[in-house]
């Protein structure tokens, strides 16, 4: 393409050549050449808005209006991005004009770029994401809906349909056209809408006003359920939306006990991801949890076993009513202390054997202990590891002699018949390091305490022979007042290191992802008690310094008990010798 030519187009003078010769037949070559972004100059004149010059070239050349970009746009696409509703009525016009504009499977309108995108996409898109052009692109995206409501089905390749994007982008008024456009089709409705549901998009963007919405306008897309047989409050418990919870229970209470293929209720899912806030409200329609299980023979407790959200678990177990949850087998005889340990979810192990109703000693169906399962695991485990270790010796052209293997097999019988829950060296050695540090603490905490730089006497107990020293009320006072934010931010300091000391010491007889995380915060408090003694220092020092100063300022303008003493035997020795001489 020639930048000339470009130039013109870009412009919109129709004057200039080769747009003033257009009906020239020889002119074809020039028009079928494209920019370097694969623009030809119909793409130029409709995303600049020039309706005269669209209409002139897609008269004379109607392939150009289909043709496509490097991306995959045509010229409905850079119109609609442009906002120009006038150039898009032309082009769609013309494309209704020419047969040869569209195939018996695609036509303009459904026409998708690289992102999977059609022109009704584009023009939701750009509403979602400016505020501004509002009415003309709410005005474009009802026009393209007029002229085919079947391209409100399609999905791009972010699985969102133009319903889905405008019902993200909040504007009620291109939603009921949309829902108003849409044919009534029952059950069929929610095939032919590709890519997500709509009403999911709603609940996951919070939007309960757009629920409303579509429950006024096509209350079937409510009523749906997508492949997998979640209804809309499945969906809602699943991501923690509180809010479409209470609506959507509001509008059919009955969902609260519909169960998905997998025999999940809408409980179930809530407690599988751990959300509280979402669980309380579905407990208020059916208060025992005992009666809800899915297509494992799992109740609730199991689920939030099994995805080790430990919240959920502590939640569970202090309702009431739980009681026959926590020891409940599922088809396989599992109670959730086994699917714990049969997981590794540490967290939730240490919380049933923190209740008293767990019964530790419960078999199987396969006739397994948790216990038994936690061994298993950890020599299987052991085993994976040893497997990649030998196919790296063999990978690397190692063989190992007979008496490595016999080593190795009595190495993994010792580790059978006693399971220990090591931890690397570098994690004990943290550990240990944090307690030394954390003694010391407490120590210079607690010696700091016993040797306050001042009393009640304004006194420095350590300055001997230096009388007390007399303070003003504003020194007294601040002296008081550094007194006390040295006595808050050493018990502090030491608070804060024998709580650190305790959480270690603890960690070296718990699980290794106890322990971690237990470290984790020790570390933390070991960091504050630093920083609260590093104050207290300071506030010491403050202290004494003011004291320090009161005192000097006494000795300065006061004189001396010796002094007097020796005045006074002066006085009392020419005293006498006078009395000598008169005699």
């Amino acid at each position: 393409m020639e930048p000339a030519h470009f130039e013109a187009a870009l412009n919109g003078d129709v004057n200039k050549f080769p747009f003033c010769d257009i009906e020239r037949e020889d002119l074809s070559e020039i028009f079928s050449k494209v920019s370097p972004s694969g623009n030809s100059l119909l793409h130029v004149a409709s995303s600049s808005g020039h309706k005269e010059m669209t209409q002139l070239i897609a008269r004379k050349f109607p392939l150009l209006i289909t043709k496509q970009n490097s991306k995959g746009n045509t010229a409905l696409h850079l119109a609609v991005r442009a906002h120009k509703l006038n150039t898009v009525r032309a082009l769609v016009d013309l494309s209704k004009q020419n047969p040869n504009t569209s195939t018996s499977t695609d036509t303009l309108l459904t026409m998708k770029n690289d992102d999977g995108n059609t022109a009704l996409h584009e023009a939701l898109f750009a509403l979602h994401a400016s505020n501004k052009h509002v009415n003309i692109l709410v005005d474009v995206a009802c026009y393209l809906v007029l002229n085919d409501p079947d391209v409100t089905y399609l999905q791009n390749k972010a699985s969102k349909s133009p319903l889905c994007m405008a019902i993200e982008s909040g504007n009620k008024a291109i939603v009921e056209y949309i829902l108003n456009a849409l044919p009534d089709q029952g059950d069929g409705l929610l095939q032919r809408l590709q890519g997500k549901s709509p009403v999911h998009v709603a609940i996951e963007q919070g939007k309960l006003g757009m629920l409303r919405i579509i429950k006024e306008q096509k209350e079937e897309l409510l009523l749906l359920g997508d492949e997998e047989g979640n209804t809309p409050l499945h969906f809602a418990a699943c991501i923690g939306c509180s809010k479409g919870v209470r609506y959507l229970l509001e509008f059919k209470s009955n969902w609260a006990f519909e169960r998905n293929n997998k025999g999940y209720y809408p409980l179930h899912l809530a407690c599988e991801n751990g959300h509280i806030k979402v669980s309380k409200l579905l407990f208020r329609k059916w208060p025992d949890p005992t009666e809800l299980l899915c297509n494992k023979g799992q109740n609730i407790l199991h689920v939030a076993v099994k995805s080790g959200k430990d919240n959920m678990v502590r939640y569970v177990l202090k309702r009431k009513g739980t009681d026959n949850l926590v020891n409940e087998m599922d088809r396989n005889g599992n109670t959730p202390f086994h699917l714990a340990a049969l997981l590794g979810h540490s967290m939730a192990v240490f919380t049933l054997l923190c209740d008293r109703r767990s019964n530790v000693d419960v078999l199987n169906y396969q006739g397994l202990t948790a216990y038994d399962i936690f061994k298993a695991n950890i020599l299987t485990k052991d085993q994976e590891i040893d497997d990649v270790h030998d196919r790296n010796l063999k990978a690397s052209g190692v063989e190992e002699n007979s008496v490595e293997v016999d080593l190795k097999k009595s190495e993994k019988l010792k580790k059978f018949q006693m399971v220990r829950n090591t931890r690397p060296l570098t994690e004990l050695n943290s550990v240990v390091t944090c307690d030394c540090l954390a003694a010391l603490v407490v120590g210079a905490a607690f010696a700091g305490v016993l040797q306050i730089p001042y009393d009640s006497g304004n006194v420095i107990t350590d300055d001997v022979g230096i009388a007390p020293a007399v303070s003003s009320d504003s020194s007294q006072r601040k002296k008081e007042y550094l007194l006390a934010n040295f006595l808050c931010t050493n018990i502090t300091t030491m608070n804060l290191a024998v709580i650190a000391a305790f959480s270690l010491f603890l960690a070296l007889l718990l699980d290794a992802n106890l322990a971690s995380i237990l470290v984790s915060v020790s570390f933390l408090l070991l960091e504050l008690s630093l920083t609260y003694m590093g104050s207290a220092f300071l506030y010491a020092m403050q202290l004494r310094m003011t004291i320090i100063g009161d005192k000097l300022s006494v000795k300065d303008i006061s004189v001396p008990e010796t002094t007097l003493i020796s005045i006074s035997d002066y006085t009392t020795s020419n005293s006498n010798r006078s009395g000598v001489d008169q005699k």
